[in-house]
This record gives structure tokens, C-alpha cells and sequence, in this order.
């Protein structure tokens, strides 16, 4: 009888412990006021294109450590501020029709900058490339920032150009983000 107590109190204790493992870990969505856009340069002045379309996920494990982020972007929703023949051109150079969407999913890594780094792979017009993003602030005051520098080239991408080519945007692009966190 002292052993089957024993026992019961031991399953008790482990479905307890394991109840509040899984109460630690959390899920935060990407809130309203949210902001990921993509800065350039061309031939003819410097451009900027809102991704107006966008949902993402950044769970924590037990500990509160990011255990896994999820992002995806719709690309016919970027907007290059220039009309509808601009984001045209946009959409072509993503091959939007074949990849409607860019993602990126990761988990928490070191970084040498920021606050919080995320090691995973974007996807942009079918091509995925390992990258480790930083980013300042953090889960629990709900607000991350941040920037990554990346390239048409990184993705096979012909970069948009206008005039007949008269006008070429430069290879070199630096993607930023300012994130509200909602759990």
C-alpha cells in the first residue's frame, strides 16, 4: 500500500510539472501597426516598397526562449509608392505568379548585434537562402525592430528596371521591420 502511494504521489508530481512546462510556453502574432518593408537604390534615386500583406508567429519554448518564428508575405501586396506599373515590375521580378508568397521560419540563435537573433531561411521567388537576423527590444515589452541586408542576386532576381533599362535598381537591399507583438 505504501508503494502504490508512493507511486500515485510520483505520477502526480510529473503531471504537474508537465502542466506548467506547457503553460511556460507562449505564441506571439504580429499585431496591428506592424511594419515590413524593403529599402533600395536605382540608376535614378533611392526607393522604398511597403509589404502591406503579412502574418507571422513567434513561439517560446518552457524556458521563454523563441523556440520557432514563422513569416510569410504576400508579394502583390508590396507597394513600391510609384503606381501600379512600378509594382507591376515589382511582382514580376519576385515571379509572383509561381510564388505568391515569401516566407521566412527560423529559431533562436546567437548574434553579435541586437538584442535577439533568429538563424532561418528566406524564400523569395522560389530560391531560399540561411540567414541569421538580429533585432532590438524584445518578446515581453511586445516590440521588435530591426534590419537584414540582402541582395537580388542572393535570390536569383534580375532587379527591376524601367525605360528600357535606362533606370536599374541596384543589387544591394536592406529589409526592415518594426513588429508589435500580441500573445
Amino acid at each position: 500500500m505504501h508503494v502504490m502511494k508512493n507511486k500515485v504521489l510520483f505520477l502526480f508530481v510529473i503531471l504537474i510539472s508537465s502542466s506548467s512546462l506547457l503553460l511556460a510556453q507562449e505564441t506571439y502574432k504580429l499585431g496591428e501597426g506592424s511594419r515590413i518593408w524593403v529599402e533600395g537604390t536605382s540608376t535614378l534615386r533611392n526607393w522604398q516598397a511597403e509589404v502591406g500583406t503579412f502574418t507571422g508567429t513567434i513561439s517560446t519554448d518552457a524556458s521563454g526562449d523563441v523556440s520557432e518564428v514563422n513569416l510569410t508575405m504576400d508579394v502583390k501586396s508590396m507597394d513600391g509608392g510609384r503606381g501600379p506599373d512600378m509594382n507591376a515590375k515589382i511582382y514580376k521580378a519576385l515571379h509572383e505568379p509561381e510564388h505568391p508568397q515569401m516566407t521566412f521560419s527560423g529559431k533562436k540563435a546567437a548574434t553579435p548585434e541586437g538584442d535577439l537573433g533568429v538563424y532561418g531561411t528566406l524564400s523569395i521567388g522560389g530560391v531560399s537562402k540561411a540567414l541569421l537576423v538580429a533585432a532590438n527590444g524584445s518578446l515581453q515589452s511586445g516590440k521588435l525592430t530591426g534590419e537584414h541586408k540582402i541582395k537580388f542576386s542572393d535570390f536569383s532576381i534580375e532587379p527591376p528596371s524601367a525605360l528600357f533599362g535606362k533606370i536599374v535598381c541596384h543589387d544591394d537591399l536592406l529589409v526592415k521591420f518594426d513588429l508589435n507583438l500580441v500573445k
